[in-house]
């Protein structure tokens, strides 16, 4: 066949959360708008997936992907309310095991505290305390900001939990958490884009807990997949095209052409990339992104059932423990969670990051079925993109700043829930009112214009645009790891003096 040439007037690069509301926020303010949405895989939903598997009374579904979300989080629940679709709470009753320390020994608790002595509890919630005190100085919007942010960008998650915490078993506790969360070694996480991370949720309890009005207080019934399936209903099904992975984007005159791999052109006023950092360095740009786009993107690369019927929550944090396996250094378990479906189908869910998934993602259940996100085409990595020691003076203008024509969406370059599913749906629709600004003006109401910032200063091709003040914050929803050890905060509040 011959290549296909189409002209609309935007096209947005990618078919997960964040595009996909771009999407439907251009199409709802003019349906008349012509948008077409390109997408590299064969599916919809980006670092979301929900599977189908047999249970005890069929099948049912289950996430492999992003899948929390709580009332903390207005943008990703307001977009559930549009769409029709109900959450279900995240089950945390019962007994909780925990496994860290020198003798690797396994604790319960049925508590919010954790099993942990004196020492380790108090070391915990002094820790916790200074991270919230620390990203208190932190500004999504603008990280590199901060007085602090040069020495902090220099130093590693690892080297700053080293020099605070005493105990072993805490810092075994951290590690466990670090990796679920980011899915990557705490030496490879800069500290000032772990403190942006905290700062972009509010603090360290609204991140990590799975209790009211935090990140995990819900999971969506049926799965988190439906969000991009049933946005796709509503822009219509060929304005997105499958299997149609970009190569080349470039900007001439007032218009800009997208090339495929397959060979097909798009011609187009506005450009929305929503994919991750790392994939955006695999597309050719001419003119040439900005150097602090072209730095960032280098330098982010891309995580009733038995045990209830036992008065247990299901829900485990370890350091691994002794491995079975001559080949792996450890067992490979850093956080479980109950993954019950909402028609109350048992499951558990493990996370396995860092050391751990690399050495056991190579070993082998009624129906067993993992997802390794490090291999997913056009993903290479979950469940964010992390940002290394000295990358971060880079990263709000790189991740953020339009490009001329081209804007940036993609929960990495959100400033509210970065990295989870609001904050794919808050830069999504961020990305959306700054293309309108343009192109339609005039649906663009006051309330949107705070959004984009207020307004715009000019730039010359090539060297983009900017939104003075332009709010957008971070998801992927794996941030949970850490709900069972915040609650050390509340033990010690409880027994200070009045």
């Amino acid at each position: 066949m011959e290549n296909q040439s189409r002209e609309v007037e935007v096209v947005i690069i990618g078919a997960g959360i964040s595009g996909l509301t771009a999407a439907y926020r251009l199409k709802k303010k003019d349906p008349h708008l012509d948008v077409l949405v390109l997408e590299a895989k064969e599916r919809v939903g980006g670092r979301t997936l929900t599977v189908e598997m047999k249970s005890a009374d069929g099948s049912d579904h289950w996430d492999l992907g992003g899948q929390w979300v709580g009332r903390c989080q207005p943008q990703i629940m307001a977009l559930l309310e549009e769409l029709g679709l109900e959450v279900y709470p995240q089950y945390i009753r019962g007994l909780k095991f925990l496994q860290v320390g020198r003798l690797s020994n396994i604790a319960s608790y049925s508590s919010d505290i954790p099993t942990l002595p004196l020492m380790g509890l108090y070391d915990l919630h002094r820790l916790l305390s200074m991270t919230d005190k620390m990203a208190l100085e932190v500004n999504p919007n603008d990280p590199f900001s901060c007085p602090k942010a040069a020495r902090w960008d220099c130093e590693t998650l690892e080297t700053f939990i080293d020099s605070k915490i005493w105990t072993e078993a805490v810092k075994d506790l951290l590690r466990a958490c670090m990796r679920t969360m980011f899915g990557v070694e705490l030496s490879q996480i800069s500290l000032l884009y772990f403190l942006t991370y905290v700062a972009s949720a509010g603090n360290m309890k609204n991140l990590i807990e799975a209790t009211e009005n935090t990140a995990q207080e819900y999971k969506i019934k049926g799965g988190a997949q439906q969000i991009s399936e049933k946005l796709v209903k509503h822009i219509s099904k060929e304005n997105v095209l499958l299997g149609e992975p970009v190569s080349m984007v470039t900007q001439a005159g007032d218009s800009v052409e997208v090339i495929s791999k397959k060979g097909n052109k798009y011609r187009c006023k506005k450009v929305i990339l929503a994919v991750p950092p790392s994939q955006i360095g695999r597309m050719e740009f001419n003119p040439t992104l900005p150097v602090e786009t072209r730095e960032i993107i280098k330098r982010m690369p891309p995580s009733n059932a038995f045990w209830r019927v036992a008065g247990s929550s299901g829900e485990v944090v370890s350091n691994g423990g002794a491995s079975m396996l001559p080949s792996c250094d450890m067992g490979p378990l850093g956080v479980v969670y109950d993954a019950t479906s909402s028609n109350a189908q048992p499951a558990l869910l493990g996370f396995m990051g860092g050391l751990q998934a690399v050495q056991w993602q190579k070993m082998e259940y009624i129906e067993y079925r993992d997802l390794v996100w490090d291999t997913e085409p056009y993903n290479e990595g979950a469940p964010v993109s992390c940002v290394g020691p000295g990358a971060m003076r880079f990263y709000a203008k790189g991740l953020r700043e339009p490009f001329d024509k081209i804007h940036f969406a993609g929960t990495e370059s959100a400033t509210i829930w970065c990295g989870f599913m609001n904050g794919a749906v808050q830069a999504g629709s961020r990305a959306a009112l700054e293309v309108l600004y343009d192109l339609r003006p005039q649906l663009v109401a006051a309330s949107d214009i705070q959004v984009i910032g207020g307004h715009r200063s000019g730039h010359k091709q090539g060297q983009g645009q900017s939104l003075s003040g332009k709010v957008v914050k971070w998801s992927l929803g794996l941030g949970i790891a850490l709900a069972v050890i915040f609650t050390a905060r509340k033990f010690y509040n409880s027994m200070s003096p009045a």
